[in-house]
């Protein structure tokens, strides 16, 4: 990674971050919203969904701001980008000839861990 990222790619990161957050938290929201109509349908008591909404802000919450909340020098969008959080049409050419390799690489990563998980049902 650069020492120093021009002002154009710094501005760029913290875009794709503040967007990669938005849909990660997005889709963690979303299984939330299923405890809510679990306990809307009498499935689950309102002290059980106070503890998910509890475990939810304490644990995937926290997860995602500690990740997204931090410097732009980390790692991250290696990771968002093997996962498809960000498509690569979303980030410039001018990083992607930065992170291609690390992508790549990610990408090599997840697909080894899906394959050993895959071999363990």
């Amino acid at each position: 990674m650069p020492d120093r990222w021009t002002k154009r790619q710094r501005r760029e990161l913290r875009e794709l971050q503040g967007l990669a957050w938005e849909r990660e938290l997005s889709a963690s929201l979303e299984n939330l919203q299923k405890d809510f109509h679990s306990w809307r349908k009498g499935d689950v008591s309102p002290f059980e969904l106070n503890d998910r909404i509890h475990r939810f802000h304490n644990g995937r919450s926290r997860e995602l701001f500690n990740t997204y909340a931090g410097s732009l020098d980390m790692f991250w969008l290696e990771s968002v980008v093997a996962r498809g959080v960000i498509e690569e049409s979303e980030v410039s050419e001018d990083l992607l000839a930065v992170y291609r390799p690390h992508i790549d690489s990610c990408r090599e990563r997840l697909r080894s861990s899906e394959d050993i998980a895959g071999d363990d049902e």
